[in-house]
């Protein structure tokens, strides 16, 4: 991966962990499943999200299990919250203090690009420096007012 497009990414990364770290604790996953505590939290029966998700009682209630068993693919786990109106939201939480940190122990190369962000950012050069791209010029100007348009039958 191009260093310019891995700063790109790791900044974006870093800017986010404060948010998620803070909803990471609390979010640990209830004993029975975010599914079933959801559910029950909104009072409706098995029967109730499995018609809203599409498929039988009898599937939903393995999306429930597969949830706590960890085996539940993303894309049901999506089906089900929207079957309750609900966001699905996950993310990867470094272990370490940081991705910065992870990446440093992984990739000793990192650390050496972190080096030459950090001088690139005090020349004022840094990735995230970059200004926004300039949307290309419009190619069909408005015509001026009192400008003279032909039209199908010739000028008028």
């Amino acid at each position: 991966m191009k260093h310019s497009l891995r700063q790109i990414i790791f900044s974006d990364l870093q800017k986010r962990l404060p948010a998620l770290a803070a909803a990471q604790k609390p979010a640990v996953r209830p004993a029975g499943g975010w599914l079933r505590a959801v559910r029950q939290t909104l009072g409706l029966a098995q029967a109730d999200v499995a018609k809203n998700t599409g498929v039988s009682k009898q599937a939903y209630a393995q999306f429930e299990r597969g949830e706590t068993k960890g085996t539940l693919s993303i894309g049901n786990l999506q089906r089900a919250a929207e079957a309750m109106d609900c966001e699905l939201v996950y993310y990867l939480a470094p272990r370490a203090k940081s991705y910065g940190e992870l990446a440093t122990r992984l990739d000793p190369d990192f650390a050496h690009l972190q080096a030459s962000e950090h001088s690139m950012a005090l020349e004022g050069q840094a990735v995230g420096d970059l200004p926004p791209p300039t949307p290309p010029p419009d190619r069909h100007p408005e015509p001026c007012e009192g400008s003279i348009r032909a039209t199908k039958g010739g000028a008028r």
